[in-house]
């Protein structure tokens, strides 16, 4: 990496009274409450991960619990502060807790504020100061490059720049300091499309959020993950003199960090197993020790990270009242860095505005809009993306293809209709077979591509790139485009080779109707992609949806003999809307021969039969309303505002489900009470187990769950004697061997002589 010495850009944002800031949070508690189970008294395993797993229901029932407990800290602007802790000891919640982040089930209890100015649970100028780099790095479009996400990153968050050259330099600016500035036309990739590699990834995941110039308190959740030591270091570094240069503020969790990189922080957060802070302060290895190991130098023998987190891996017994990690937050509490913290946060409280002049204070302090840019600007630079990925997805290209062939294939199945009674059935039954694969088809295509961009759409509005409504609707114009040259190559393949009703208000009609359709088709995707928790659940209900709607779509069975339960779905079914227009459109005023009339006599004649009583005994649902005309006209549009209306649904329910997609799953926890374990035998085995729940509190104190086994052993009858095929092991002397054989001959004595060999050259091999 390079330009270490310039560091990340500077911010736009000049003012000085937006210079200098102080982060305070007190008495931090995350608290995760109990779920009921919907299913009490299921027992089938599948069906409980299917529940989770596809719909989010909460099969099992879960008890309450803390994640955090009374985690206090300063980060001034500046400063950078490390988090260190084991895995679940809450570092990203924390992280989540300070960025206005934080999961809407979890209860938050505790004081994040800005200059002494408390900040709400939910403020969007504070999440727009407050970057959050999550440790998830597949949140990209994998088609775009890197430098084609970075450039979209600082067109959301850089305002209206009118000068030209301005976001390329800083895009260009954080390429080179990031290290990524040869692969900026790179691709970021996926799973399936070969990009970036994964260091490379997780550095596109950083610069994107450090791009904002809004943002001057950045928490960053496991940024290194996935680079080497050097990069590492260099990376944290550049961050380092950015806080510095820049009057930023950083708060990076960072797992098994060395001395090297722990040293460029300011301060140091240390949480236990349980969520309760450990050490907070400076990196002072003295007073760590001080707080860790009771100031015994010779016990620490390791890095700081060994030391900080090593403090709960030897334990005596599970009985033991004063665990390491219970030590060592009795130490810090009652250490003279806990009581300087508290002074601290005091002054800083004690400095803040009066209560009647906070509101303006905490408004000079945080951005003055709800995005940098104007929602005019968020359509045009969202547009562009769009059509960036549209043009380089292979699905385009691919819908496209199948809908030639699918034109062909339907129009050779049904061209050789001739005008009579047979011919009117086989009509029908094309009409029906285009609506219904045309709505399946539609459908079925936009959930990929719309699961695909979710995960990406949820990121940027995460950190209040865009309006989700300006996104959503900018997703609806640029796939009407892709659906009128769908159903324009359906319809002039397949409509004039069936030989229907010529003419060209016939034809638009027909074609107006399959427009509407798609429209429809895409909708009901994109209201899927919002309500759904996975792809496949989304698939299951589109598939369940259309076979419902061609069930009732007026075909087969015809309305009048569709049972009064079901008959009102076909009144908020697309595909009954679009069989009666086109039907009304073939057959009104037609006339077609093949009924067949036997007279008295005995002979037969062949008669004609007019097109509305056709019409009239396929008894549609809106026949009697009034003209033909009118009922068509009326089914097109309706078709057009059930696209809306579903849209409208998805559009609202969007953000409902960025929520719901963050919020983490929790597992339930073992709610065995400490006073009720005891070490129990266990049948021809010597073992203790013990049980705790992590949120019982038990003589004043918290008990971490945890299991312990002694002295446990285990056989197994393996009945009657089998022989057991052991593999050779691959020795010089089986390679060389039958070579030295053949150069030596066939005899005795040299065969013995070589299997002499063997033996030492094998025995030096195992002991070396």
């Amino acid at each position: 990496m390079s330009g270490v010495e310039e560091a990340l850009p500077p911010n736009t944002n000049n003012d000085s009274t937006k210079s200098e800031f102080a982060i305070t949070f007190e008495d931090i508690t995350v608290h995760v409450p109990p779920i009921k189970a919907c299913l009490p008294c299921c027992t089938f395993n599948n069906i409980k991960n299917l529940g989770t797993e596809y719909f989010g229901m909460s099969i099992e029932q879960r008890s309450s619990f803390y994640t955090l407990d009374r985690v206090s800290g300063v980060v001034k602007s500046g400063e950078t502060c490390l988090i260190l802790g084991k895995s679940g000891s809450g570092k990203s919640t924390l992280l989540r807790a300070l960025c206005s982040r934080l999961n809407e089930t979890d209860d938050l209890y505790g004081t994040v504020a800005l200059n002494g100015i408390p900040i709400g649970k939910s403020n969007q100028g504070w999440r727009r100061m407050c970057s959050y780099v999550s440790p998830d790095d597949g949140t990209h479009s994998p088609v775009l490059t890197v430098g084609e996400t970075f450039e979209f990153a600082a067109r959301c968050t850089m305002g209206e720049v009118e000068e030209e050259g301005i976001v390329d330099e800083r895009v260009n600016f954080v390429l080179e300091a990031l290290g990524l500035s040869h692969v900026k036309n790179t691709v970021v990739g996926d799973e399936n499309l070969r990009g970036v590699s994964g260091g490379q990834k997780r550095r596109v995941t950083v610069g994107e959020m450090l791009l904002n110039p809004t943002s001057r308190v950045h928490c960053l959740d496991n940024i290194t993950d996935g680079l080497a030591s050097t990069d590492s270091f260099s990376l944290i570094q550049q961050i380092s003199i950015a806080c510095k240069k820049h009057r930023l503020a950083s708060i990076i969790t960072l797992l098994q960090p060395s001395d090297e990189i722990i040293g460029l922080f300011d301060k140091l957060l240390v949480l236990s197993s349980d969520g309760q802070p450990s050490y907070f302060g400076p990196v002072d290895r003295q007073k760590l020790r001080e707080v860790f190991v009771d100031g015994d130098a010779s016990k620490d023998s390791g890095s700081i990270a060994d030391l900080v987190m090593n403090q709960a891996m030897s334990k005596a017994s599970l009985n033991e009242p004063n665990t390491k990690e219970e030590k060592a937050s009795n130490a810090y509490l009652n250490s003279d860095l806990y009581l300087q913290l508290t002074k601290d946060i005091a002054n800083i409280r004690a400095e803040a505005p009066p209560i009647q002049d906070r509101e303006a204070a905490l408004n000079a302090l945080l951005p003055d809009s709800m995005y940098s840019t104007s929602r005019w600007h968020q359509l045009q630079i969202i547009a562009s993306r769009r059509k960036k990925l549209i043009m380089r997805n292979s699905m385009t290209y691919a819908r496209v293809v199948i809908a030639i062939i699918f034109g062909a294939i339907v129009g050779s199945l049904f061209s050789t209709l001739k005008q009579d009674t047979v011919g009117a059935l086989g009509r029908s039954g094309y009409i029906f077979l285009s609506s219904f694969l045309v709505l399946m088809l539609s459908s079925a295509v936009t959930l990929p591509d719309g699961f695909r961009q979710r995960i990406t759409l949820f990121k940027h509005r995460n950190a209040e790139f865009y309006s989700g409504t300006v996104a959503y609707i900018v997703q609806m114009a640029m796939d009407l485009p892709l659906s009128i040259i769908e159903a324009t190559l359906i319809a002039s393949i397949s409509y004039f080779w069936v030989d229907m009703t010529p003419g060209a208000n016939h034809f638009f009609l027909f074609l107006f109707t399959l427009i509407g359709l798609e429209c429809v088709g895409q909708a009901f995707g994109r209201v899927l992609c919002a309500l759904s928790r996975t792809q496949v659940s989304a698939n299951v209900t589109s598939s369940l949806c259309i076979l419902l709607f061609a069930t009732v779509g007026g075909f087969m069975p015809a309305y009048g003999s569709v049972t009064w339960l079901l008959r009102w779905l076909s009144w908020i079914t697309p595909v009954a809307y679009a069989f009666e227009a086109m039907m009304i459109n073939q057959f009104d005023g037609t006339t077609f021969f093949g009924l067949v009339i036997v007279n008295e006599n005995g002979t037969s004649t062949t008669g004609s039969v007019d097109g509305t009583n056709y019409l009239n005994s396929q008894s549609l649902p809106r026949s009697q309303w009034t003209s033909n005309n009118g009922i068509m006209i009326f089914d097109v549009i309706m078709l057009f505002i059930i696209a809306i209306v579903l849209d409208v649904i998805g559009m609202h329910f969007q953000e409902r489900t960025r929520q719901w997609y963050f919020n983490q799953i929790r597992r339930p926890r073992a709610t065995v009470a400490r006073t009720t374990v005891s070490e129990s035998c266990v049948s021809n085995a010597d073992a203790s187990v013990d049980n705790r729940d992590p949120e019982v509190q038990a003589d004043g104190g918290y008990v971490v769950e945890s299991l312990a086994v002694k002295n446990l052993s285990y056989s197994v009858n393996i009945g009657k004697k089998k022989s057991i095929w052991k593999p050779k092991r691959a020795t010089l002397q089986s390679m060389v061997g039958p070579m030295l054989a053949k150069i030596a001959g066939k005899s005795s004595e040299s065969k013995e002589a070589i299997n002499e060999e063997e033996n030492k050259v094998e025995l030096t091999l195992l002991n070396g």
